[in-house]
């Protein structure tokens, strides 16, 4: 049997019992299931475009389980994962325990997707990344991707239909039954609501994928708004800028928070080049956002971002360059009316005329350790863990995770890591191993009890011949607890 592909992951919660049709995750720390709330038992994750070319493109996935909650007893499980276009035949993943991770698959695997499956005590901690590198030619760069569940709502902010872009909005239906697909997409000028976009059935266990430049020409600034009015659907967006000779960057797009009155965005890098603020208005009404920023030398607001507008149905960029020049940073936007989406875009400068780009969105606090499954150790790669804690003071511990079936150099021990209220704080984590050291590396982010809200993300930089290739990877905590969906008499149907 053939191993099968591994690509953007989407992650199905179980309940331990009915159906989780409508259920809704709770990223939380662990605590008692109530009534209302049971612990997740099963998982599955979609990674829907997985892409290889002999010696100039290759497409990895990583899969890790988090360690079970404290008080939580252990009943077992599994890991496995099959293509979405192939929903019968599966193989296991080397995961046998909570707190472990396994690297370096998927790399057999090209235009298809992925889905990964966790049962027990393996699914609630469930985490999938898929990174694609390219050294040449039109794919040049890194573009990183966490795997998300499927779901009937999504968000992505961030693309571009202008000249030299490339921006492909991937969808893949993993279930067994059809799913149907409304899409509607913000630019800086107007919305739109292509017809052949409303309502786009998916069948079971297949995938398509639309070029943005065919539903809204001509545009910049995209948000994407991908509704399931029948089923879920798992969704990724990828946004390649090109010119005549290579690319100037590639990277997909993280799906990013619900709209809402206040968005915290995390992970703008420091260093030289573009650092830009997305902020979308999907409501009808025109609203004025505020935003400020965190930093290492602690919290403002930017010259003039005290008050930026934002029309009813548009996107707008706010650039803050200036901030990275000296510190990484997150971004608060605050909206003093209508909720908004955002997200960031970070554009690396070097010298020479390449260019490579990465992309991060809104994000929720860390509710409980967050892992970091693909860390390349070696000496062109920087992998830098981006920390903020714009509200309160919080302290994080980075532990190495094991990752399966490797061995050479060993990392060091856990590292605490303390965050000054309205701070940003990073830590490299190449010093988990001696300098020039080899290796590949996971790594669990947890929060401390007590601690005050901590935003997350890794960096990921590789310099050398081929110029800077990057990606950004946004940190979530474990799904642990799932709702139970209402149940409601009906008077019209019979009692047994």
């Amino acid at each position: 049997m053939s191993r099968p592909p591994f690509g953007t992951l989407a992650v199905v919660v179980l309940l331990a019992v009915g159906t989780t049709l409508g259920a809704s995750v709770h990223r939380s720390p662990a605590r008692q299931a109530t009534s209302s709330q049971v612990e997740v038992v099963g998982a599955t994750a979609v990674c829907p475009d997985l892409r290889q070319a002999k010696d100039l493109l290759a497409t990895r996935v990583s899969v890790g389980s988090g360690l079970l909650p404290a008080g939580r007893a252990s009943t077992g499980g599994s890991v496995d994962a099959h293509r979405v276009t192939q929903s019968g035949t599966s193989v296991d993943v080397p995961v046998t325990k909570a707190g472990q991770v396994a690297v370096g698959l998927g790399t057999g695997t090209t235009k298809d997707g992925l889905v990964v499956s966790a049962t027990g005590d393996l699914a609630a901690g469930l985490e999938v990344e898929q990174i694609t590198r390219g050294e040449r030619g039109l794919n040049r760069g890194l573009a990183g991707l966490r795997c998300e569940p499927p779901k009937p709502d999504i968000w992505f902010e961030g693309g571009s239909t202008l000249i030299g872009n490339e921006s492909t909005l991937v969808l893949a239906n993993v279930d067994d039954t059809p799913s149907s697909v409304s899409i509607t997409i913000f630019t800086s000028k107007k919305t739109y609501q292509p017809p052949s976009v409303q309502g786009i059935l998916l069948a079971p266990h297949t995938r398509t994928q639309l070029a943005l430049d065919t539903l809204a020409p001509d545009e910049d600034l995209l948000a994407l708004h991908v509704q399931s009015t029948r089923g879920r659907v798992a969704a990724g967006l990828r946004h390649a800028l090109r010119t005549v000779r290579a690319t100037e960057g590639v990277d997909w797009v993280p799906q990013t928070q619900p709209p809402s009155s206040q968005v915290v965005v995390p992970g703008f890098p420091a260093g030289p080049g573009l650092r830009t603020l997305y902020v979308t208005n999907p409501g009808t009404d025109d609203t004025t956002v505020s935003v400020k920023v965190t930093t290492q030398d602690g919290q403002f607001v930017p010259a003039t971002r005290d008050a930026v507008a934002v029309p009813a149905g548009r996107t707008v960029a706010i650039r803050l360059d200036a901030v990275a020049r000296t510190s990484a940073f997150a971004a608060t936007v605050t909206s003093d009316s209508g909720p908004v989406i955002a997200g960031g875009f970070a554009k690396d400068y070097q010298q020479g005329p390449v260019r490579e780009f990465a992309y991060t969105a809104g994000a929720l606090p860390l509710s409980g350790p967050a892992l970091v499954t693909d860390v390349v150790i070696n000496r062109p790669t920087e992998s830098t863990l981006i920390l903020s804690a714009p509200e309160g003071a919080a302290t994080v511990t980075v532990s190495p995770v094991p990752v399966a079936g490797q061995s050479g150099a060993q990392p060091s021990g856990a590292k605490t890591v303390r965050i000054a209220a309205g701070r940003t704080a990073t830590l490299n984590l190449s010093t988990f191993f001696r300098p020039g050291a080899t290796a590949q590396l996971a790594v669990e982010v947890r929060p401390a009890a007590g601690s005050g809200a901590v935003y997350a993300a890794r960096y990921l930089r590789e310099h050398g011949a081929h110029g800077p290739l990057t990606t950004l990877l946004v940190l979530e905590g474990p799904a642990t607890l799932v709702s139970r969906p209402a149940v409601v008499d009906d008077p019209q149907v019979g009692t047994p």
